[in-house]
């Protein structure tokens, strides 16, 4: 079963999912571990990213975690959606049932997203 979450554009922003600013999670990308920042489902941002990728690269994010020391291994295609200043946005292409899971249960005990399904998921 996958579910499929709602659009946020509600406030007129572009983003499609909700953020969660509060919450401390780590993805692991070509073998570094990253504090990640302004987390989604459909994505995160790197404000400490030293590497060579560029817009529109695509990569795998390995790991997903709450600290370096509990990541869940996960290989999720990717895409780099923007680059500024040793900062970097990645975008999802898919999540497994694994990542859903953790992201979902991540974001709702930070309290800044609520999980929408759309009834046609279930």
């Amino acid at each position: 079963m996958q579910a499929v979450l709602s659009e946020d554009s509600s406030n007129g922003e572009r983003r499609k999912f909700k953020r969660a600013k509060r919450l401390n999670l780590v993805a692991q990308l070509a073998g570094k571990t990253y504090k990640a920042d302004d987390w989604s489902m459909g994505g995160f941002l790197l404000e400490s990213y030293d590497g060579s990728l560029t817009t529109g690269s695509l990569i795998t994010v390995e790991g997903l975690g709450r600290s370096p020391k509990s990541v869940l291994s996960v290989n999720l295609p990717s895409r780099v959606e923007r680059l500024g200043e040793r900062c970097i946005a990645i975008k999802y292409l898919s999540l497994d049932s694994g990542a859903y899971e953790f992201l979902q249960q991540a974001m709702s005990d930070s309290g800044d997203m609520r999980i929408l399904l759309n009834p046609s998921a279930v």
